[in-house]
């Protein structure tokens, strides 16, 4: 089982009662990126993010709700300095 990246507590598996669900966390799905050019079908070149060397990171339920910790959650490509404000 994953471990809270704030208060290290175990998070348990999401659980399903019929059409509803219990959830304990969250997992952010992040890593390193580099700038990608490529060509398109119809040979318009395009830019993107590429993500290198993924990392998951994981909170529970309560640290999500602490005041500031959802807002580096759910900012665009949180980078590592903002990922470790949350570590105890």
């Amino acid at each position: 089982m994953p471990r809270c990246l704030s208060c290290g507590r175990e998070i348990v598996e999401t659980k399903h009662h019929g059409e509803t669900y219990a959830i304990d966390g969250y997992c952010l799905h992040t890593g390193k990126t580099k700038r990608v050019s490529a060509k398109n079908d119809n040979g318009t070149a395009i830019e993107f993010l590429q993500m290198s060397e993924p990392k998951d990171y994981f909170l529970c339920i309560n640290c999500f709700a602490k005041t500031g910790t959802r807002d580096v959650w759910m900012s665009t490509f949180p980078d590592a300095g903002d990922i470790t404000t949350l570590c105890r």
